[in-house]
């Protein structure tokens, strides 16, 4: 029994209307294979190879499929997911005569086409993963605060009015929840105009503050506690329950906070982060399949239990990716999709980083077009 597990869900449109389905299938399925769901966990392909007068279609499969239901359905992925839900009306060795029902689309387009039949030209190799059995305790607990508040001490010298506050040890302000809940900083430059550092990697709560119509009451708010400009900086541990951890802060009373803190921050992030990872992770020297890979993401053949239990825990991996020929190159992976099918999972993932390689991308990008030749 397959079973899906979408960790980032696709906004699906349907379409069910005969004419356009017919127009769908000539235009997306028609020049080369999709990819058959089957009840026997395999990954056939079928191409659509004529339609009948009575509106039904027949499918030339490339090899046999066992059908326990009489509904199964077909995909194709390029710019945009496509999948047809079909009615099986009869199997003849490998043709499949079917009734199509609907179409479902993917509303979001692939970011960069994907590069498929890579079973033997790539494997991922050198997993790290996380620890199947936490000790919540410790990884939220009083060492973690002590090895925090160290790396803040020592990189925040030169702003001693900085501040490093356990989440569940105080009342947290609609700000503090803000940058928790989108995973983003607040720095408010100028709290008199409520002016926000411009990235796109600072939360701009002054379109909140608009949204809700309390954008006078704040800088009213503000003013009375005499806080010109503020940083509030969230520290979330990628491990265990997600809630808040820590939050780094930082308010002047007269003048803008300097840009540099921002990176200071991040330092104090990245160096409790990496800590944390080397307490709570480890490696498993394994090779695992490649199925496809695109410029943005990879899907992997996972049969290892120890990996396929860790990204239940924590849906990241790090890994080397061996292309065939080639120096291993060491990626940073965010799971998207698990696909249960039986003795092994498919799982889909989006890239996030190259570890320890500025050239890292540029490498991935070369191995892409080197292993299209071979």
């Amino acid at each position: 029994m397959t079973q899906l597990t979408d960790l980032k869900p696709r906004v699906w449109k349907s379409v069910t209307e005969k004419d356009l389905i017919d127009k769908l299938i000539i235009e997306k399925f028609s020049k080369e294979s999709g990819i058959i769901r089957s009840d026997d966990n395999s990954r056939p392909r079928g191409k659509f190879i004529s339609k009948k007068p009575n509106g039904l279609y027949v499918l030339k499969l490339d090899s046999n499929i066992t059908f326990q239901n009489e509904i199964s359905s077909i995909y194709t992925t390029k710019e945009k997911q496509l999948e047809i839900n079909f009615k099986i009306v009869q199997v003849k060795d490998d043709l499949l005569l079917i009734d199509p029902i609907e179409v479902q689309i993917a509303e979001q387009e692939r970011r960069s086409p994907r590069i498929v039949d890579l079973l033997g030209k790539v494997t991922g190799g050198n997993f790290l993963i996380t620890k199947e059995n936490l000790e919540e305790n410790k990884i939220f607990g009083v060492s973690s605060l002590v090895l925090i508040q160290d790396i803040h001490k020592r990189l925040l010298h030169n702003f001693p009015n900085s501040k490093i506050i356990l989440a569940s040890q105080t009342a947290l302000s609609d700000e503090v929840e803000t940058t928790f809940r989108n995973k983003k900083p607040i720095f408010i430059k100028d709290t008199s105009k409520m002016t926000s550092f411009d990235s796109s990697e600072i939360y701009n709560i002054k379109e909140d503050y608009e949204e809700e119509m309390i954008l006078e009451d704040k800088i009213a708010e503000f003013k009375s506690k005499k806080i010109s400009s503020f940083v509030i900086y969230p520290i979330i541990i990628p491990f265990g329950p997600n809630r808040p951890f820590a939050f780094l802060s930082l308010e002047n009373d007269i003048g803008p906070i300097p840009d540099s803190i921002l990176e200071l921050y991040k330092e104090v992030e990245s160096t409790f982060m990496a800590r944390i990872m080397d307490s709570n992770t480890y490696t498993v020297d394994v090779k695992q399949n490649v199925i496809n890979a695109s410029l943005h993401g990879v899907a992997l053949e996972i049969n290892d239990p120890r990996i396929r239990n860790a990204i239940t825990v924590k849906p990241v991996l790090t890994l080397d990716l061996n292309f065939k020929m080639q120096a291993p190159i060491r990626i940073a992976l965010e799971v998207r999709y698990i696909f249960n099918a039986g003795e092994y999972d498919i799982v889909g993932c989006e890239i996030v980083g190259f570890s320890g390689d500025p050239e890292g991308l540029r490498k991935y990008k070369s191995y892409l077009e080197f292993i299209q030749t071979i």
